[in-house]
């Protein structure tokens, strides 16, 4: 075990500008199969001419191509980590936001805290959601002590439950349904936590009692995501080949943008306004809530199909693995891709968790071959000791 990197791992969701050292894994490029590459050169090379074919080309190529190396190079430092019993050290920085969030929630709001849904520093409502969703399938997998692996998942469902993210609570049920049907059924706690927090939801409804996240949880409001979807299919009909290219769909989304440069929630409330430098760019990480439509309005047909036969590499692999944590990371990221965009990057740590996650499933489905220092080595003699 690499003390070292158990550290970084653990303090990734605390700093998350700290999976930039993924960059160092693109030296790998040699452990990936003959598969995976071919199917990895397609991806890049059609985000490439997507971005040529954009309005602006200038500009898209470059974000097109350090977009295109960032997945990759998180491909491959999951391919050299190989185990998945690497991603549970998350749960230690996850923790901290967890605690982190309830006591920002508590500082802005007050005693009416838990009446609200959750509000974090630099993470967003719906991340909140996503952390916790992920770590309670960690703290499902680990094996660790069992009054640590409850207090943790305990902590990780409360975030997911006030933060009111439906799609992250699909995140939950997918996952742990997924890796009870690939060879773990301990994962059907999980399931039961889902059911429980979704039944705890509707009695709240009935009863007429205000707790929006909990209430949320069983809404089936689009929130408004109808008008924004059209307005993504609007800007990939107008560009049907290359989209318009990387992070520059903002501006279509004329609902989200029209209201300017705005932060994350919980920025608001801790006073934190938008900084002059960033106005002229804040549009970069408006989504259109649902993956291919993003992909559409940003790279077309060109680069969507790249990207979806990434994904579909990726998906192979994880059934290939049997590793019911990469199964439940994929399916459960794969279902909230369908009203969010939980798989583009940068984000909060968490979207590079799923390519990360897809890396280990190379290498586990021996699509990829891990590698330590110039040669390879077996997955198994790796495994770090539980946290």
């Amino acid at each position: 075990m690499r003390p070292r990197l158990a550290w970084l791992i653990a303090l990734v969701p605390v700093f998350p500008p700290l999976y930039l050292a993924a960059f160092a894994a693109l030296r790998s490029w040699r452990a990936l199969g003959p598969l995976a590459r071919g199917v990895v050169l397609f991806y890049l090379g059609t985000q490439l001419a997507a971005a040529l074919l954009a309005p602006d080309p200038l500009a898209s190529v470059p974000l097109a191509l350090v977009r295109g190396l960032f997945v990759v190079a998180l491909l491959l430092a999951g391919v050299r980590l190989a185990d998945p019993r690497w991603l549970h050290y998350l749960l230690a920085g996850l923790a901290v936001v967890y605690l982190l969030a309830f006591w920002t929630s508590y500082d802005a709001f007050g005693a009416q805290f838990l009446a609200r849904r959750l509000v974090h520093p630099y993470y967003t409502t719906v991340s909140i959601g996503l952390a916790g969703a992920v770590g309670v399938l960690l703290a499902l997998d680990w094996r660790g002590p069992a009054w640590l692996r409850l207090g943790v998942g305990l902590l990780a469902l409360a975030a997911l439950a006030f933060s009111g993210s439906r799609g992250a609570l699909a995140v939950l049920v997918v996952g742990v349904l997924a890796a009870a049907a690939v060879r773990d059924r301990r994962y059907l706690w999980g399931l039961g936590a889902a059911g429980g927090l979704a039944g705890l939801g509707y009695f709240l409804l009935a009863s007429g009692e205000r707790v929006t996240a909990l209430t949320r949880l069983f809404s089936l409001n689009p929130n408004g995501r109808d008008v924004i979807w059209e307005r993504a299919f609007a800007a990939f009909a107008q560009h049907p080949w290359g989209g318009v290219g990387p992070y520059q769909l903002g501006p279509w989304l004329v609902d989200l943008y029209k209201q300017g440069c705005n932060l994350w929630v919980g920025a608001r409330y801790l006073g934190l306004g938008c900084p002059d430098w960033l106005e002229p760019f804040y549009g970069a990480w408006l989504i259109a809530h649902n993956l291919l439509l993003h992909a559409l309005g940003e790279t077309g047909v060109v680069g969507t199909l790249g990207f979806l036969a990434l994904l579909a590499l990726v998906g192979y692999a994880a059934l290939r693995a049997r590793e019911p944590l990469l199964a439940a990371i994929f399916f459960g990221y794969l279902v909230m891709s369908l009203v969010d965009n939980p798989m583009a990057v940068p984000s909060l740590h968490l979207a590079e968790v799923f390519w990360v996650a897809g890396g280990m499933a190379l290498a586990r489905s021996g699509l990829a071959v891990a590698l330590e220092q110039g040669g390879a080595v077996d997955v198994d003699e790796r495994r770090p000791d539980p946290l």
